[in-house]
């Protein structure tokens, strides 16, 4: 009875090894950069977005605040490539250059795969 116990368990944690080791997709990534770009109708943030493996539709939300000023804009359904690519979002708002802070949210498909908040950036002319 303690052999077969011990046979078991040792299955068991065999199983267990092995499927842990299992190589799963990439998740999506999303990161702001931090340098942005100030323009006469608010400001130019760049996000590196990855929706992981294969090309799927994406959608994109970054909000902008400065003091009292802030900023939302959500670009229209886009393709994601599969692979890194970094994604020019145009907020509109009144921003001056020097710091504020961004926020994004990234759609993968159906499913909201990635969450900044609070990001520093630095706005310049």
């Amino acid at each position: 009875m303690l052999r077969r116990l011990s046979l078991s368990a040792l299955a068991v944690a065999a199983l267990a090894l092995g499927y842990s080791s299992v190589a799963l997709a990439d998740p999506p990534t999303l990161s702001i950069r931090q340098q942005a770009t100030l323009d006469a109708t608010g400001v130019v943030v760049y996000v590196d977005i990855d929706c992981g493996a294969g090309s799927s539709t994406a959608s994109l939300t970054v909000q902008v605040g400065q003091g009292n000023n802030s900023g939302s804009s959500a670009l229209p359904p886009f393709m994601a490539t599969g692979a890194p690519q970094v994604v020019a979002v145009q907020v509109y708002g009144v921003f001056q250059p020097g710091a504020a802070a961004a926020s994004a949210i990234l759609q993968c498909g159906a499913l909201a795969q990635g969450l900044t908040l609070g990001a520093t950036i630095n706005i310049s002319p």
